[in-house]
């Protein structure tokens, strides 16, 4: 009987080893699986930051690009408008010196 408590008690211990070193490899399984998520939702993140980045750089330059075409519009109006107004001031000016020469 005693010898049969021994064996009971050692065929216990090596089950509990096996069950320890499964659960030590289950473990590192998790913990790898777990690390490679990360790195893959960390790329996936990361891509899509760069786009969304990328999307509002060319946004942004295609407003500048309409802003810059709708200021120069607007200045060659204004340039347009001082020259008309400086040709009718000439004119005035040439008017003024000529009554005045007379």
């Amino acid at each position: 009987m005693a010898v049969e408590t021994v064996q009971a008690v050692r065929k216990a211990e090596q089950k509990a080893a096996q069950m320890e070193n499964d659960a030590l490899i289950q473990r590192d399984l998790i913990i790898q699986e777990a690390k490679q998520k990360a790195k893959t939702m960390i790329s996936s993140m990361t891509k899509d930051a760069l786009s969304k980045a990328a999307m509002e750089l060319d946004q942004t330059q295609k407003k500048g690009d309409e802003l810059l075409i709708t200021s120069r519009a607007k200045a060659d109006k204004e340039i347009l408008l001082m020259k008309e107004l400086t040709k009718s001031k000439e004119q005035a000016a040439i008017k003024l010196i000529l009554s005045e020469i007379v």
